[in-house]
């Protein structure tokens, strides 16, 4: 008996607790369907250790563009997380033996803060104190602040050295943090001993605000996405491949972009249309603000430069929007020369112009 292995049908993103969304899903997933794209939806919470190496061949695997590769991990902001991510409160008189604090705390108690200060910012480092508040739980009225530690970021400074670089070191004061009692000196070096154990991580690995931004940016720019409300985005059919890439990228780490299919019908483009001219609207009305604003206050050339850049990227998605879905763009059309216009006016003023064929 000759068996043959039939192609199996594509498993939709999503699995849900409804039926009727279930088939829906089903019934529009697989390259045969007319589409008009994908609604996606973006979840970044809590994504797995990846280190910038990683990330890097991860991009070329699966031809993702590497232009929106995130920059490596820099020493200096890895101190900047790991000390001002350092806190904890707890009440003043804790049992050793059980860890509760006193009946009474509610009414006479203290409460105990350990937080960083931050203390100088210049171009050789950068210096916080981990200080320990005490605090009057009746009125909160703050009784005294001592310094227990001081943690230092050397900046590490030359023409070949990249920016960022440099080492952070932490000194405890241990005349003040043997005045206090076990107890509190074990929660105070499990906190010292956590900043350093940050500071390692955040130096290794892309940290979770980067990834996020990562996958935006790609949707955003390279798939022509289309903002509907905060995480949630239409992506044309033209960049599905691209999408399927974005997706098992975001996959491994430790992210979610699942894809809805959306027929192409008359209400779904009209949805998609709404959402485009929603979102370019603001765009522009934002734009047009602060170019009146540049006019009455005197233009200023790299103001104006900034101002030229947000429009084109503006001009380049409208570019787009038609392009992909063949749509007409009607009065965003009318706005972007309007503001084409009043972009040439300011280059005038401040002596310069940009290409004739960006304006």
């Amino acid at each position: 008996m000759t068996t043959t292995n039939k192609p199996q049908p594509a498993r939709p993103d999503l699995h849900t607790g409804s039926r009727q969304l279930n088939a829906y899903l089903r019934e529009h997933t697989g390259d045969d369907v007319a589409l008009l794209g994908a609604v996606v939806l973006m979840s970044v919470g809590k994504v797995e250790p990846v280190t910038h190496a990683e990330l890097r061949n991860w991009f070329t695997e699966l031809e993702l563009d590497p232009a929106y590769l995130p920059n490596e991990p820099r020493a200096v902001d890895a101190y900047e997380r790991a000390t001002g991510s350092a806190r904890t409160k707890y009440p003043l008189g804790l049992n050793p033996h059980t860890g509760r604090k006193k009946q009474t705390h509610e009414k006479t108690g203290q409460t105990v803060t350990l937080m960083m200060r931050h203390v100088v910012r210049d171009e050789t480092r950068v210096v916080r104190h981990l200080v320990r508040e005490l605090a009057d739980h009746a009125d909160e009225a703050l009784s005294y602040e001592v310094k227990l530690a001081e943690a230092e970021f050397e900046r590490e400074i030359g023409p070949t050295i990249p920016i960022g670089s440099g080492e952070m070191t932490i000194t405890t004061v241990d005349e003040e943090i043997g005045r206090l009692d076990p107890t509190e000196r074990i929660t105070i070096t499990e906190l010292i001993a956590q900043m350093r154990k940050d500071y390692e991580h955040h130096c290794r690995y892309i940290p979770s605000s980067r990834v996020s931004k990562m996958l935006r940016d790609y949707l955003e720019r390279r798939c022509a996405g289309i903002r509907l409300q905060n995480g949630v985005y239409f992506v044309p059919r033209q960049h599905g491949q691209a999408l399927s890439a974005l997706r098992e990228l975001a996959g491994r780490c430790g992210a979610q972009l699942n894809r809805i299919p959306l027929p192409d019908t008359a209400e779904q483009r009209a949805m998609v249309g709404d959402a485009f001219n929603a979102k370019c609207g603001a765009d522009l009305d934002s734009l047009a603000r602060d170019i009146a604003r540049e006019q009455a206050g005197g233009a200023a050339a790299y103001r104006v430069a900034k101002l030229h850049k947000r429009f084109l990227e503006v001009k380049r998605e409208a570019e787009e929007y038609q392009a992909n879905l063949g749509a007409e763009l009607g009065d965003t059309a009318a706005r972007l020369d309007l503001i084409n216009t009043q972009m040439a006016h300011l280059f005038a003023s401040v002596g310069g112009a940009a290409d004739d064929d960006e304006l």
